[in-house]
């Protein structure tokens, strides 16, 4: 009697590890990385996240056609002991810029590149195809351009589905960081980049939850920074080898002139992530009564009518106490593959 109270006990406790283990996010990461900054602290603490057993990194996808961005993605997740993680490319003509990801490249271990890599919408056809139902949860802090091909794709040998209906069947959620949700009359630079009709197109046509993380949400301006701590961290740190960069080589976009300290930053991307895979907490407030209301040139507005599957961020905590008790608490982490190979 005693052993089968025993292995009662014993099945409880992997039947209730088995349900923990599908209730952590299956993220396919949609990035820009290579223009801002942040986009490197997002990768980051995405793999932070995954050393603690919160998300699982089914894929990585850049949306945009730089040459070298592939090289240090795949860095990223070599630097973090993922080697294999799948990396899409957007299907467009390679231009080179020295940018912090060829830097990043350079100095640290990979080898996927832009050309060995698949395009980005065969490679969400194929793991979509082979995930269970709603099970995958979407994370874009760029343009949203794979996105778009991804809802006009055709069946293909991996799935008879259109774009659209498979996106329908096995995603959960998209977690999207752009537009502005506190009355500004501009347009947000993920939503404009993207090309006329793009960041439209998307948000009229993505039949599953969007969760918008808006630019007025991640600002420095409003508090949302982190930068200076990464100056502490060691030489041959990837975080602080990229931010480095980027300090001491200013896109001419940032009016900075250059710096070898890193100075503090916004933070856009790397809250999308954290709110993707941790959720809201007591961090932000959410509205989910309307809809995101694009246009062609990627100007939105908030419509409290009709109610869609659409919801945005709202602050609730202090900007400064976020940024500095969340956000630099991951950038803090060492990935648990350094440590290992340093014991």
């Amino acid at each position: 009697m005693r052993q089968f109270f025993l292995l009662i006990i014993v099945l409880a406790v992997c039947a209730c590890k088995q349900k923990q283990k599908d209730t952590i996010p299956k993220i396919i990461f949609d990035t820009d990385i290579g223009g801002d900054i942040d986009d490197l602290g997002a990768l980051y603490a995405l793999h932070v996240y995954a050393d603690q057993g919160l998300c699982n990194i089914v894929a990585v996808m850049s949306s945009w056609s730089m040459k070298y961005h592939v090289n240090g993605i795949d860095a990223v997740n070599t630097y973090f002991g993922r080697p294999d993680i799948p990396i899409g490319v957007y299907e467009d003509k390679f231009f080179e810029e020295d940018d912090y990801t060829w830097f990043v490249g350079e100095k640290f271990s990979n080898d996927i590149n832009a050309v060995t890599a698949p395009k980005a919408t065969i490679l969400y056809r194929e793991l979509l195809s082979k995930s269970t139902d709603t099970s995958i949860t979407i994370v874009v802090t760029g343009r949203l351009n794979n996105i778009a091909k991804l809802l006009k794709s055709k069946p293909d040998t991996y799935s008879h589905l259109h774009g659209s209906d498979l996106i329908q069947k096995k995603v959960k959620a998209m977690y999207v960081m752009g537009g502005f949700y506190d009355g500004q009359s501009q347009v947000e630079s993920n939503f404009k980049w993207g090309g006329k009709g793009v960041t439209k197109y998307v948000v009229d046509n993505f039949s599953r939850p969007m969760i918008f993380n808006g630019g007025e949400i991640g600002e420095a301006k409003q508090g949302y920074s982190t930068g200076d701590r990464i100056n502490q961290l060691s030489d041959d740190h990837i975080l602080k080898s990229g931010y480095q960069y980027f300090f001491q080589n200013p896109p001419k976009w940032t009016k900075m002139k250059p710096s070898d300290t890193i100075k503090e930053w916004s933070i856009w991307d790397i809250i999308t992530v954290q709110v993707a895979v941790t959720g809201i907490e007591d961090y932000f407030d959410i509205v989910e009564k309307g809809h995101n209301s694009v246009d062609s040139l990627g100007y939105n507005s908030w419509k409290n009518t009709p109610d869609k599957d659409h919801s945005y961020l709202k602050q609730k905590m202090d900007p400064k106490l976020y940024a500095d008790s969340v956000i630099e608490t991951l950038f803090m982490q060492e990935a648990n593959a350094r440590k290992k190979k340093n014991q």
